[in-house]
């Protein structure tokens, strides 16, 4: 779009004040902001303040600012670059809070510096959770009612850590210096709450704050965001609460649903789709409950939402079926996507391996996939280097492991460069992985172990294992590739597909679009955008512009027929 649409004016010309929008699905929300932004900081009387844009992603951010800067451009008038910030959240809490300030809530002498967990002096940094120890750097921090939470643990079976140890444990970390990614929004906190002159000024250096994806926001950023209301920033929200999907780390879209609704607060809607053609938005209101309209009234009969049922073994039928769907559309497959609720289907839909081996060869299963499909001969050798080290004698330990991942002493030098060319050389070393797993790669992999070991035994002096054999069975092994076709491709001039999660398009118009669901996503999308798995596949529908397919696997496809015929879906091939 060139021009602004009557909506986007009605919002972008508004006086300052607090504001809050809320946006269907390709409703033009980014030129919204940009054009916003600018009449923001016009408005601004105030030459020592600034205009802050904050988001939720590096792309974002980089798309405004491109934008942004393009819109000053063509209005060829000056520019004071200092007016205007353009930032992640987070980004924009690490430059003006954590770094400069954060040491001072720390009781730490030097600046505040993040850790990833794998630094060798954290190794004294631990939480008790009443039974067991935790790294400092696995706590997870959440903010609820005023009160911080604490828990540890994978987060399929969290462990609550008790808030005094929690704290305890963060303090010890912070008077380092370090905090991580979870716990540099409670250092933020901290700090505003604990130096009041922080906040102050704070407040004053940005006296206008806009934040797009609002629905995003989750209970820290609003804890820091409240905090710089009440010391007089002007907040205006930007989102939609239906594309709600980062639930799981405490964003629900409330807050965006409740700010409209604050007393001095303007709210606005745009109800009007610019991305998706009709029969795609007409879905998508009867599932959301909205009734948004849709710009482009026209679409081919190739066009529209469709579902077809799939069987889960059969991934490259469903492909192609994809592919023709998308050559019947004119949409070409480099403007199309296969979506996904996780990273695991993901990966099971862009090369279709099957989980292969047990133990320690399928240590060396990872390492071939790792390095004949991705490419990451990083991983590839981690894992190699694991798997061998699993099969010498005892007495090296696993303390070994370690050692060769930091690169330590001559002998352990020498050691990682035999192992490093055994993972990176398909012909004498891991074989490759186009062989079929059980009876061609298995034969391969164990006889270039075995002449590996002895290397290291006359070499190194490394000594392997007694029951080599036992370990090295093929048991959990296929008569099938260890790598599936490149490329989703079923034959050998397919052309290639994206494959991606739902959160990784979000924001994105994509012409083609599969969602490969399993049967709760499909209840889920069904039942509306009530619950996060319901937003997801709401996301994943609204990103289509002209064609928009849901994989249904064949064990359910009959149960939920009628209901997607009645919601709007097509099946294809009738």
């Amino acid at each position: 779009m060139i021009e602004l649409s009557p909506q986007q004016k009605g919002v972008v010309e508004l006086p300052l004040g607090p504001l809050c929008v809320t946006a269907c699905a390709g409703s033009g929300k980014t030129t919204t902001a940009t054009h916003r932004l600018r009449q923001m900081r016009n408005l601004l009387n105030d030459r020592h303040g600034i205009v802050a844009l904050l988001s939720f992603s590096n792309v974002a951010v980089d798309t405004f600012r491109k934008d942004y800067y393009a819109l000053e451009r063509a209005q060829s008038e000056s520019v004071r670059p200092s007016a205007v910030e353009i930032d992640t959240v987070d980004g924009f809490l690490t430059t003006n809070i954590i770094r400069p300030h954060a040491h001072r809530a720390m009781g730490s002498p030097r600046t505040a510096f993040l850790v990833h967990g794998r630094e060798t002096f954290l190794r004294r940094f631990t939480v008790w959770d009443g039974k067991r120890t935790h790294p400092t750097t696995d706590l997870r921090i959440t903010f609820e009612g005023g009160m911080f939470a604490y828990e540890a643990g994978p987060s399929y079976a969290p462990v609550k850590i008790a808030t005094s140890e929690g704290q305890k444990a963060l303090e010890k970390l912070g008077k380092v210096g370090a905090y991580t990614h979870s716990s540099g929004r409670y250092w933020a906190i901290r700090a505003l709450k604990e130096q009041p002159f922080l906040l102050r000024a704070l407040a004053r250096r940005y006296p206008l704050i806009l934040v797009d994806e609002a629905q995003d926001i989750g209970k820290e950023h609003q804890e820091i965001l409240e905090l710089l209301i009440d010391a007089g920033a002007e907040l205006s929200l930007i989102g939609d609460p239906n594309q709600g999907i980062y639930e799981f780390s405490g964003a629900t879209g409330e807050f965006l649903n409740d700010y409209r609704n604050r007393t001095g607060v303007t709210h606005r809607g745009l109800m009007v789709n610019y991305r998706s053609v009709e029969p795609i938005v007409k879905l998508a209101n009867k599932l959301s409950g909205r009734d948004d309209e849709s710009d482009r009234k026209e679409a081919a009969t190739s066009h529209g939402a469709f579902f077809i049922p799939y069987n889960a073994a059969e991934k490259e039928q469903l492909l192609d079926a994809f592919r023709n769907m998308l050559a019947s559309a004119k949409i070409d497959p480099s403007r199309a996507a296969v979506l996904c609720r996780s990273g695991k289907g993901v990966e099971e839909w862009r090369g279709g391996e099957e989980d292969q081996g047990q133990g320690t060869v399928r240590e060396f299963v990872s390492a071939t996939i790792y390095r004949d499909k991705f490419h990451r001969y990083d991983e590839a050798f981690r894992y190699v280097c694991s798997a061998v080290v699993g099969l010498l004698a005892e007495n090296h330990g696993r303390q070994l492991l370690s050692r060769i991942s930091r690169n330590v002493g001559a002998e352990v030098k020498e050691l990682r460069r035999m192992l490093w060319a055994f993972a990176r050389d398909s012909t004498n070393g891991v074989p490759d992985g186009s062989l079929l797993g059980d009876s061609e790669w298995h034969p391969l992999l164990v006889e270039r172990v075995k002449q590996l070991l002895l290397r290291l035994e006359n070499e190194l002096g490394i000594i392997p294992a007694d029951n080599i054999g036992n370990k090295l069975a093929k048991r959990g092994l296929l008569n099938k590739p260890l790598v599936a076709m490149s490329n989703l491709a079923s034959k050998p001039d397919a052309a290639p597909l994206r494959v991606s999660t739902v959160h990784q398009v979000k924001g994105e118009s994509i012409d083609g679009v599969m969602y490969v669901a399993e049967k709760r996503q499909i209840r889920a999308l069904l039942d509306g955008p009530g619950t996060e798995l319901g937003r997801i596949g709401y996301v994943a529908l609204t990103r289509a512009r002209d064609l928009m397919v849901l994989g249904v696997p064949d064990t359910c496809a009959s149960e939920f027929e009628a209901e997607l015929l009645d919601y709007g879906f097509r099946k294809a091939g009738t």
